[in-house]
């Protein structure tokens, strides 16, 4: 005598295991892939406060996305960073306060990170958005937030 309903629940369970499996496989292969790009946002941040705290306003617009490029110009953006550095002076610390990585039909990777930062003559809140495509990440967004920036 065979028992059919064991036999059914084995071969129903296979498929189920190999599809958990393979799921497992591209989380844990995608996870590597999320480290490398905060990675890389967390080393462009270091670079866009060196090029912002050396006046090079050309090079951190030059280096940005190509859709930033779109919604902003390169005049407008110098004007901002100039307030930034003329009102907030240098960087002097900045503690990473959230990151986000996001993956989205037609854009690719983006990464968002957080940082609460100390300036010589102020505090703000900014945000980086990052597109990371082809090992490296460009600018996709800035925002500030800065009582002393208004206020100066």
């Amino acid at each position: 005598m065979m028992n059919f309903s064991g036999r059914n629940l084995s071969t129903t369970r296979v498929p189920h295991f190999l599809a958990m499996v393979c799921a497992s496989c591209v989380l844990l292969s995608s996870c590597g892939s999320a480290t490398k790009s905060l990675e890389l946002a967390k080393q462009n941040v270091e670079q866009f406060h060196s090029q912002l705290d050396t006046e090079q306003y050309a090079a951190v617009y030059a280096s940005a996305d190509e859709k930033f490029h779109q919604v902003t110009s390169e005049s407008d953006f110098t004007k901002i960073l100039q307030a930034i550095h003329r009102k907030l002076g240098n960087v002097q610390q900045s503690s990473l306060r959230s990151m986000n990585v996001g993956w989205h039909t037609g854009q690719g990777e983006t990464v968002s990170l957080v940082y609460d930062t100390t300036f010589a003559q102020g505090t703000g809140t900014e945000q980086f958005v990052w597109h990371v495509k082809d090992n490296d990440a460009a600018l996709y967004g800035y925002h500030i937030n800065s009582t002393d920036l208004i206020s100066k």
